[in-house]
């Protein structure tokens, strides 16, 4: 709905502003779960492959055998070398999901230049997969660095606010995310109006 409906209706600017601000933070919590369950399901798309293949190579190395194609020993040996491919397979994925995510949040430009540009910034031999598989190590040091020197690689903060979305996508009755997002973040500041809230960090 947009703000001249809501005037209309006799709400106030306070209270217009209000109805603005928790309409944006809905969008936003919105789309991070859509972003997570789209990040979910691709993952578990990509183990599926990753198995299904490690599963045909297994049963072809079988065959061989059973065929005198390989000796035991060449059997035992290429069993582990499917084994050590899959398991490479997956982390890499893992990581390219992770280094994007990464990107995201540290508010890299979401051009393929750009993300291109960083990625080959970035020294990958220092960062690591966490043992949860969720985040990484090494990178927020080069990021943070990164930012220091090469900012224009940066989204950059807008009347005094952050972007949600610098692709300027639109909300529900042509209202831009990215601003009602601001509104719910000045909405969320402390009564004592020096503390942000922690909703949008």
């Amino acid at each position: 709905m947009k703000r001249e409906e809501l005037k209309a209706m006799g709400l106030t600017d306070e209270q217009v502003e209000s109805v603005m601000a928790k309409n944006g933070a809905e969008v936003a919590a919105l789309n991070t779960q859509i972003t997570t369950l789209q990040s979910e399901k691709s993952q578990l798309e990509n183990d599926k492959k990753v198995i299904t293949k490690e599963k045909e190579d297994k049963e072809k190395a079988l065959e061989d055998l059973q065929k005198n194609s390989i000796s035991k020993d060449e059997y035992d040996k290429k069993i582990k070398e499917i084994e050590e491919n899959a398991k490479n397979e997956k982390a890499d994925y893992i990581l390219s999901q992770l280094v994007d995510k990464a990107l995201d949040d540290a508010k890299i430009l979401k051009n393929e230049n750009s993300r291109k540009s960083v990625k080959g910034l970035l020294d990958m031999e220092k960062v690591s997969i966490g043992k949860d598989e969720k985040t990484l190590v090494g990178l927020k040091e080069q990021l943070d660095e990164l930012k220091k020197t090469d900012s224009y690689f940066f989204e950059k903060k807008a009347s005094g606010y952050e972007p949600i979305d610098p692709e300027g996508k639109k909300g529900d009755e042509g209202d831009e995310i990215s601003m009602a997002t601001n509104f719910a973040k000045e909405a969320n500041k402390s009564e004592s109006q020096e503390t942000k809230s922690q909703f949008f960090n």
